[in-house]
């Protein structure tokens, strides 16, 4: 065989199965995305907010208008979610040609719904991908049989990760919470590969220009790992600042300020100029930034620069909780492993410009743009009054709230935890397993990170009081890790002996796995709704009818449990092969099969696309006793408002359309449809048609009178 045949040969045997499930999962969230119309509220408030950048060619003051008629400009701004994911998905929309087409665009499957979804897509799968590669670069060693488990811990954590079911939602959908996540995920990994396994030098090259540096035999690196950071920073920085700069000098960014003019207050001309100089300035510093990298001796210093870049990114991705976030743990892992001396190492006066340069200068242009009023909206209400007090009735919970939650947000792969929990605590302060005493230390440390990862995030987000189901997000990734080192764990030589020694112990976590995963089970069959909100903030009213019966769930969790009892019994590459079919079956349902049903009741495009098809020209659209912003976002905002039921303001509009000759295509929810004739005038109602109508919504027709 010849020598290249033979590499791939035993490239693929080595990589081949991983391969295999990386394409499972990418075709499992590929299959149905255009199946699944934007949901409301988040998806098509998100998607209009990016749609506008592109209309308005404004990527600095991010903007929304629900449409004209009396509540057409109730709001005309949008400052509640700092600007990356918008950028991401505006780019995206330009990349399909989305946003600037015809009138009925946004209802013509699928590139709309890629467009949107696209960017929390590649985030949460790349973040998976990056916390499998973490986990395999600590367990590594030079055995063959070591770096082949190291591929399996690494690979199932991320298939772990990418099949539990909220995890697998929010990376299909048009959601913020991947770009707070997902970056709180690349500096925790990157802080774990800088501090948890043996540091190296980086490779050096002699600098042959100028002909002063050659002579005094200066060095640059040369190194993937600085390279990697390089092209980081490059993505994090070089492209914010290109972005926000080139807006500023624009001829588009002069059009939006002379809108202004003549009103008190920001923005102003004089705005732009500052601007202007604050880039400058953040330009000098981002070289400044790059010249102090090229003095970096270690590797560490690479992956401490990329955890304060990502930890940047997660500030500008949804705001201050993953920054504190990815500061706590890394804080409480240094007092936990008594190692506060890596203070002194950890570079924080170049941290923190880094962490600067990714953060602070949309911020600081939005500041002088906007000036107080987006400040308190944006940092003291949608930030820290968030934390601290609750928002809705309905978003506060007590200590239990997330526990019951996780459930169902790592179904199936909740009933594995307690034996995870387990199997991770003993190896990570218990005595190594014989044999293992000189190989033991990094994979013990990551272990023990993983534990304080997900304690410390529970703890945080059960002490917020605030809490909607999506807030769980961030304790899924140590969950996943931990699982994914336990099925690995399964593999060694010694582990059916130790399960031997202890097997009234897995007996009893078997049973508890069971028992806990057979009672959520039976909750998300009794409402089957559950498994939508784990991605929205609306849970009660109607917002409990629509879903899809949940009955497949019983046999997508089934192989789980067999999985349990397979481990007990010592069949432990069966159990392997058995729980992640259970992790790939249960989120091939949940996203091809439960999403596309449940979004003919959450989303507004099967009535809009049925307004469009149907409409004569010059038909409006009316959003009447109705304000769910997918009216918005597939009309581009072409639609009348009336948020309340008011009755002067709606028959003053039909009086303006008298005789006319228009039909008037009515969109409201079910119930309040069913008031609609009583809020007509008597000789209208007879000509009232329902067109359209799911469990959350109506779409009526009536000529005009």
């Amino acid at each position: 065989m010849a020598p290249k045949t033979l590499r791939l040969s035993l490239w693929l045997r080595e990589w081949g199965l991983l391969i295999v499930l990386a394409v499972v999962i990418l075709a499992i969230n590929l299959h149905s995305i255009a199946a699944c119309g934007p949901w409301d509220p988040w998806e098509t408030h998100y998607g209009e907010v990016a749609r506008q950048i592109l209309a308005r060619r404004n990527p600095l003051d991010l903007w929304w208008q629900p449409g004209y008629g009396p509540d057409g400009r109730a709001e005309t701004t949008f400052w509640s979610k700092p600007a990356l994911p918008f950028w991401l998905m505006a780019g995206c929309m330009a990349l399909f040609g989305v946003g600037r087409g015809a009138p009925d665009e946004m209802v013509r499957s699928p590139w709309p719904e890629l467009a949107i979804r696209l960017p929390s897509m590649v985030a949460g799968l790349l973040s998976a991908a990056f916390l499998g590669y973490v986990v395999y670069r600590l367990h590594a060693r030079n055995d063959d049989k070591q770096r082949a488990r190291a591929r399996l811990a690494g690979g199932l954590t991320a298939v772990v990760l990418a099949t539990m079911p909220q995890w697998a939602i929010v990376t299909r959908q048009a959601l913020t919470d991947m770009f707070f996540v997902g970056p709180v995920v690349i500096a925790i990994g990157a802080w774990a590969l800088a501090v948890l396994q043996p540091d190296r030098p980086l490779n050096r090259r002699p600098l042959r220009w100028p002909g002063v540096a050659r002579r005094r035999g200066w060095t640059i690196p040369w190194d993937r790992a600085h390279l990697g950071f390089l092209l980081a920073f490059a993505t994090c920085v070089v492209s914010q600042l290109s972005l926000l700069h080139g807006f500023v000098r624009s001829d588009a960014a002069a059009a939006a300020v002379a809108e202004y003019a003549g009103r008190p207050g920001p923005p102003t001309p004089f705005a732009l100029y500052q601007i202007h100089l604050t880039m400058l300035i953040y330009w000098g510093l981002a070289l400044v930034a790059v010249l102090l990298s090229l003095r970096w001796r270690s590797r560490a210093r690479c992956w401490l620069a990329i955890m304060y870049l990502a930890g940047g990114a997660s500030l500008i991705g949804k705001g201050m909780i993953g920054p504190g976030l990815i500061g706590l743990l890394v804080l409480l892992h240094m007092v936990v492993s008594g190692r506060l001396s890596l203070l002194r190492s950890a570079g924080l006066w170049t941290g923190a410009l880094l962490f600067s340069l990714v953060a602070l200068p949309w911020h600081h242009a939005m500041y002088l743009y906007r000036g107080d009023a987006w400040f308190n909206e944006l940092i003291v209400i949608n930030n820290l009054a968030r934390f601290g007090t609750g928002e809705q009735e309905q978003a506060v919970g007590g200590f239990t709230f997330y526990l019951r939650t996780l459930g169902l947000a790592a179904l199936p792969w909740v009933a594995a935890l307690p034996a995870a929990l387990w199997t991770n605590f003993q190896r990570a302060y218990g005595a190594c397993p014989k044999g293992h005493e000189e190989n033991a230390s990094p994979t013990r440390a990551l272990r023990r990170l993983l534990l304080v990862w997900l304690v410390v995030s529970l703890a945080l987000l059960t002490y917020s009081v605030t809490k909607y189901y999506h807030y769980l997000l961030p304790a899924l990734p140590p969950a996943a890790a931990l699982l994914g080192l336990w099925l690995a764990d399964l593999t060694e030589p010694g582990e059916v002996d130790r399960l031997r020694q202890a097997a009234a112990t897995a007996w009893t976590l078997a049973l508890v796995g069971a028992a806990f995963t057979a009672l959520i089970v039976r909750e998300a069959l009794h409402e089957p709704s559950w498994i939508a909100h784990l991605t929205t903030y609306l849970y009660t009213g109607m917002w409990k009818d629509g879903a899809p019966e949940t009955t497949p769930l019983v046999y997508c969790a089934a192989p789980m449990l067999i999985a349990l009892v397979l481990w007990a019994l010592r069949r432990l590459r069966s159990a392997i092969a058995a729980a992640t079919l259970a992790g790939l079956l249960t989120t091939g349902y949940v996203v091809d099969d439960y999403l596309p049903a449940a979004s003919e009741n959450w989303s507004q495009r099967s009535a809009l696309r049925a307004y469009f098809d149907h409409r004569a020209p010059g038909d409006p659209l009316l959003s009447w006793w109705f304000y769910y912003r997918g009216e918005t976002f597939f009309a581009k905002a072409d639609v009348w408002i009336l948020k309340e039921r008011d009755r002067e303001r709606f028959h003053e509009y039909l009086d303006d359309q008298k005789g006319s000759g228009a039909t008037l295509w009515i969109m409201t929810t079910r119930v309040h449809a069913k008031r609609l004739p009583q809020a007509l005038p008597g000789t209208m109602r007879d000509g009232l048609e329902t067109v359209y109508e799911n469990f959350h919504y109506s779409l009526l027709k009536v000529p005009a009178p």
